[in-house]
């Protein structure tokens, strides 16, 4: 019973991620952010990246686009087959299930819009840290605590 009450709140801990995801990339586009500055190092500018973090491997090609889709799929599909075989040995998930959220709801923008909404930007002075959204957040976050838990485990 126990194992179905954690599924429960992996399950929830996945929504909340997802939603939060979807419904903060649903008003920057609604709203249309254009460099909308909202601190002296904070913007929001609504972008859509056909790349990977950061742009990388960012085209406007088609097919390079379904290949960095794919492979980001692909990994995203690892990740979750890690998750569950954990999952099934009593391991705790957290991580996991925050970075596959993240990347599922990368992945419906690339579907949807053909690129990801990013629409965060950190920025001092003309520097700017390249533009994110809140699901690179837990992607990020959510690979750091597995990173941490493994090398704990060491």
């Amino acid at each position: 019973m126990k194992k179905y009450s954690s599924l429960f709140w992996y399950v929830a801990l996945f929504m909340l991620v997802l939603l939060t995801d979807r419904a903060t990339k649903f008003f920057a586009l609604t709203q249309n952010f254009r460099h909308y500055n909202i601190t002296s190092f904070l913007r929001f500018n609504l972008l859509f990246n056909r790349g990977m973090s950061w742009g990388m491997f960012g085209s406007s090609s088609s097919i390079i686009f379904f290949v960095v889709s794919a492979f980001v799929t692909l990994i995203t599909v690892l990740i979750a087959f890690y998750a569950y075989k954990r999952f099934q040995a009593g391991h705790t998930i957290f991580g996991e299930v925050i970075a596959i959220a993240g990347s599922v709801s990368n992945i419906i923008d690339r579907v949807l819009y053909g690129g990801v909404v990013d629409f965060i930007e950190v920025h001092i002075g003309s520097w700017s840290w390249p533009v994110f959204n809140i699901a690179d957040v837990c992607i990020f976050v959510g690979i750091g605590i597995v990173f941490v838990d493994i090398w704990l485990r060491d």
